[in-house]
């Protein structure tokens, strides 16, 4: 009896081990995934979208070419894209950064599953990586000996890694919704993965679709989702939920469809700013609080809303008339009005509950809500410096973040013992 009890202490205590190194990780990542936002604002704002015409090598690289050879070499195969050193190394350090943040989150699982002891699952997800991991070296290195305009091996190394990046997405969703619920953080995990090999996906579909504004658009939302998903893991690690009596349990609670509605509102406008960044709007209204010097000047939003613009033309720089492009600045303007106003009405109902963590939490959203209308501001005012809209990229993840967060505390509240 004692021999077991020994042996149920040492297995709790080599699992709350992997808790809390997977919750270091965890938060190892939120600070990567802010870092690849970060410089996928840089590289979108220097126009270095297509500062590699290849993926996931630059110009048949793994880094970049850096020296007189190497640039004429890929000149000579890469004819129609010549060699931008200021935009090169933007696009492929992103791109290293994002392949870290990869990494990561296979260590985060790995420690998981390994807790697990389900050797059938360890042996299936080491297959699938395995295959990806040799596929894309194959690519890598043959890249730079091919002729990439002539060679159609090319194309079908393409598409063997797209195919196997979606079926180890699909493999690691369903593994992830299988697992037990004792298990949860290792389905959110299991997720994870699977849409960060996704998001990488979006980035390849970047560079081939040559810059296309709905894969820009829906890569920088991945991009948000990734780090709100690993700041989500690294909560659920935690496990240190809000605990109250059960009169103001019930307060809370009722703020439960609020808060997921002010998500969505968040997200929301984090997709429109996408698909202004996306089709070089931002500086469609370069005045403020006008807009071309005009409170409501003339604009198309059926043009300016246009999902189904074709594939092919290069969009870097954008294709839409300055009357879309206005449309689709202002829609953020108004975005973000609808946006501070539910969000301070959020905060109002947190403070009426008077408890600490609930008014800590509000003061937290009305602060980073501030930041990121002020970053909004001053990046019309100071006619868009650098700096800034990257801050404001940031910003907005911050105020997704403070979003889910609230979310994750308001659902997982519960009873003082």
């Amino acid at each position: 009896m004692q021999k077991n009890d020994n042996h149920s202490g040492l297995s709790m205590s080599a699992d709350t081990l992997s808790a809390s190194l997977r919750h270091k990780l965890a938060l190892f990542a939120v600070a990567a995934a802010f870092v690849v936002i970060g410089l996928g604002a840089f590289t979108r704002l220097v126009d270095a979208g297509l500062g590699c015409p290849d993926w996931p090598t630059c110009y048949g690289h793994i880094l970049w070419p850096h020296d007189e050879v190497s640039t004429e070499k890929a000149n000579a195969v890469f004819n129609e894209t010549p060699v931008e050193h200021d935009k090169t190394w933007p696009e492929q350090v992103h791109r290293l950064f994002a392949s870290l943040l990869g990494l990561v989150s296979l260590v985060i699982f790995a420690l998981g599953i390994r807790a697990s002891q389900d050797k059938k699952l360890n042996r299936t997800l080491i297959a699938l990586v395995t295959v990806l991991l040799a596929s894309l070296v194959t690519r890598i290195v043959l890249a730079a000996k091919w002729d990439v305009g002539a060679d159609p091996m090319h194309d079908f190394f393409d598409l063997t890694i797209a195919g196997i990046v979606l079926v180890i997405f699909a493999i690691m969703a369903v593994l992830g919704l299988k697992r037990g619920q004792s298990l949860s953080a290792v389905k959110l995990s299991a997720f994870i993965v699977g849409f960060v090999i996704l998001q990488g996906l979006f980035g390849m579909w970047t560079v081939t679709l040559k810059v296309w504004p709905q894969v820009v658009t829906l890569h920088l939302l991945g991009g948000f989702t990734v780090v709100s998903l690993f700041w989500l893991l690294a909560l659920r690690l935690r496990n240190n939920p809000w605990r109250y009596d059960a009169e103001t349990l019930q307060g809370i609670k009722r703020l439960q469809a609020a808060a997921a509605l002010g998500l969505l509102v968040v997200f929301l406008q984090i997709a429109l700013g996408g698909w202004t960044t996306s089709n070089y709007a931002a500086v469609a209204c370069p005045d403020f609080p006008t807009c071309q010097h005009q409170m409501w000047p003339d604009m198309d939003f059926k043009k300016g809303f246009d999902i189904s613009q074709g594939i092919g033309p290069n969009y870097l720089g954008g294709q839409m008339e300055n009357e879309a492009r206005i449309a689709i600045h202002m829609s953020h303007r108004i975005g973000a009005i609808i946006t501070t106003a539910f969000l301070v009405f959020l905060f109002l109902r947190l403070s009426a509950i008077k408890q600490a963590e609930t008014t800590v939490m509000g003061f937290t959203l009305l602060g980073v809500l501030f930041l990121q209308v002020g970053l909004g501001l001053a990046n019309i005012i100071f006619h868009f410096p650098l700096s800034v809209a990257v801050l404001h990229n940031a910003g907005g993840a911050i105020l997704l973040l403070t979003m889910v967060t609230l979310n994750y505390r308001i659902a997982t509240a519960k009873l003082t013992p």
